[in-house]
């Protein structure tokens, strides 16, 4: 077995259940799975305990120690050649875990797999998948699998951030590092959002104050980075031109696909990313991956400084 996955989670036992029971249900490589409690009081506890085996492992914390400390902490026991983060809120589906896994395998110089997430609930139901382009031109991972050698050198979730922002920034770590990020082609987890109901709630605003806050660490952390070649540029202005003159906004989050198999989504991505070349819809249609992230190391940063996650 080759897999281990960690996840967190506090008093959500209905949806840690459906998690737990979608990655033993779709997964054939799977070792263990580590939950880390942060003190749930609806159950979760006794359910987990009542769980506990070789191959479940549930670790209570007792506090909410952040998900970057919780993750880590949990990250350095692990002894599998891959690794998964997961949250309570999703499910495994299509058999994404073993995809990645493959994946992985097959290919030595992807570091980390993206798993292609799509909200079943809350604000971005209407959208194929979720996952953005940051600032810098990087497509962020939501989840994902990826070598614990390389989570571990690039020193897993940066604690700066706390719990929101920790993935774009392992992904831009692991991008920086020299490892080539690529996605699912097909959908690998379902996401159950939990953002409050409507966008006037006060549990709504509060998610957004806090996606606002870590959008700020992170180009604290990157801006320096922002600054891209003349291609780049060229490609977000072809775009633009092509999302508004065109008419392709209306369709942006249409699953039909408008060219070379990929659907606007994608084409997106591909537009507005900065590591992700034009031409692979044309030499990736038999590949069970996509959207692959390249930084070649001329582009790499030579000030950015990765702490290895210590034992």
């Amino acid at each position: 077995m080759k897999l281990s996955v960690v996840l967190g989670t506090y008093n959500r036992i209905d949806n840690l259940k459906k998690c737990i029971d979608s990655i033993k249900q779709q997964t054939k490589n799977l070792a263990k799975i580590y939950i880390t409690d942060a003190g749930s009081t609806d159950g979760t506890i006794e359910y987990l305990k009542s769980m506990a085996s070789d191959a479940v492992i549930p670790l209570f914390v007792g506090e909410k120690l952040g998900q970057a400390k919780a993750y880590n902490d949990v990250f350095r026991i692990v002894d599998t050649p891959y690794v998964c983060w997961l949250s309570d809120d999703n499910e495994i589906v299509n058999r994404g875990l073993d995809i990645a896994v493959q994946i992985l395998e097959e290919n030595p110089q992807i570091g980390m797999v993206g798993l292609k997430t799509r909200d079943l609930q809350g604000p971005f139901v209407d959208a194929p998948y979720i996952g953005g382009v940051s600032a810098i031109g990087i497509l962020n991972v939501n989840q994902g699998v990826l070598r614990t050698d390389v989570l571990k050198k690039v020193g897993g979730f940066s604690e700066t951030f706390r719990d929101y922002g920790i993935d774009p920034d392992l992904t831009a770590k692991v991008l920086f590092s020299g490892h080539d990020i690529v996605y699912t082609k097909e959908v690998a987890v379902h996401h159950y959002r939990d953002w409050g109901g409507d966008s006037d709630s006060p549990a709504y605003q509060q998610m957004m104050a806090k996606q606002k806050k870590y959008q700020e660490l992170y180009l604290q952390k990157y801006d320096r980075y922002r600054q891209g070649g003349w291609f780049w540029k060229l490609k977000k202005t072809t775009w633009l031109f092509v999302r508004q003159g065109l008419g392709v906004q209306k369709l942006l989050n249409s699953s039909s696909p408008i060219f070379l198999h990929y659907i606007p989504r994608d084409w997106h991505n591909i537009m507005t990313g900065r590591y992700i070349s034009i031409i692979e819809p044309t030499i990736l249609k038999n590949k069970s991956y996509y959207l692959v992230q390249h930084c070649s190391p001329y582009l790499r940063p030579k000030s950015l400084k990765l702490e290895a996650l210590g034992d």
